[in-house]
């Protein structure tokens, strides 16, 4: 079976271990050694499983899980040390899918990356997000917007930022937070960048960019999508 996998995990050793025996049996493996790489990796490549660890640096690997879910349905497998009832139950109530304790058999974490693919691909399409009657339409499967049944070329980044806001509709989103949501960058120059991707997008999806009905700024905070 084949499929991109992201490994999140600063034990380097155990990650090379991880990427030799995955790419032996047909897998494509990206590899980071902190959250916020790895959030990076995951908003920008859409891999198809996450191999996650808990005490990863820059975050830990609970808010990972987090960020992930807000915007994705990606198998999350946890990969850690940690292995009382309490972190398993937590770590499944923040959105993993799979619990693994350290050490672990290769042929067992075989088993599991590829249940979870094979039911991953055996349910539908992702849904998608529409809003104004069909207005706006944004698919997340496909990574496709359409304005009024015209089809909308965005960039990885438009469509990712677009997505950061749409998923909660009405709520306003910090320009930070947005940010880190959207591209998993945390600094300061990239939250400085936001305000040119709004543009941009305003552009490609509001009938009035000057006077905008999706893409609304909360002055001195951030920025929220109307609701349905």
């Amino acid at each position: 079976m084949s499929g991109r996998i992201l490994v999140v995990d600063d034990d380097v050793p155990l990650t090379k271990t991880i990427e030799r025996t995955l790419g032996y049996a047909g897998y494509t493996v990206q590899v980071a050694y902190t959250a916020e790489d790895g959030l990076h990796q995951a908003f920008a490549e859409q891999p198809d499983l996450i191999l996650l660890d808990i005490m990863v640096p820059s975050m830990g690997g609970w808010a990972f899980c987090r960020r992930v879910r807000e915007v994705s349905s990606t198998p999350i497998i946890f990969l850690t040390a940690l292995g009382n009832t309490e972190n398993i139950v937590y770590g499944l109530e923040v959105g993993a899918d799979d619990y693994m304790v350290k050490p672990f058999e290769e042929a067992e974490l075989l088993a599991r990356i590829k249940a979870h693919l094979r039911r991953m691909q055996s349910v539908p399409p992702a849904s998608q997000l529409t809003f104004g009657e069909g207005a706006v339409l944004i698919d997340l499967q496909a990574r496709q917007v359409l304005v009024n049944g015209r089809s909308v070329e965005l960039t990885p980044r438009e469509f990712d930022l677009l997505v950061a806001l749409a998923v909660q509709p009405g709520r306003v989103i910090p320009t930070a937070d947005l940010v880190e949501r959207a591209w998993g960058f945390t600094d300061k120059a990239a939250a400085e960048n936001v305000k040119p991707y709004i543009h941009y997008l305003r552009k490609k999806i509001e009938i009035d960019p000057a006077s905008p009905r999706w893409i609304l700024t909360v002055r001195g905070v951030g920025y929220r999508f109307a609701e349905k």
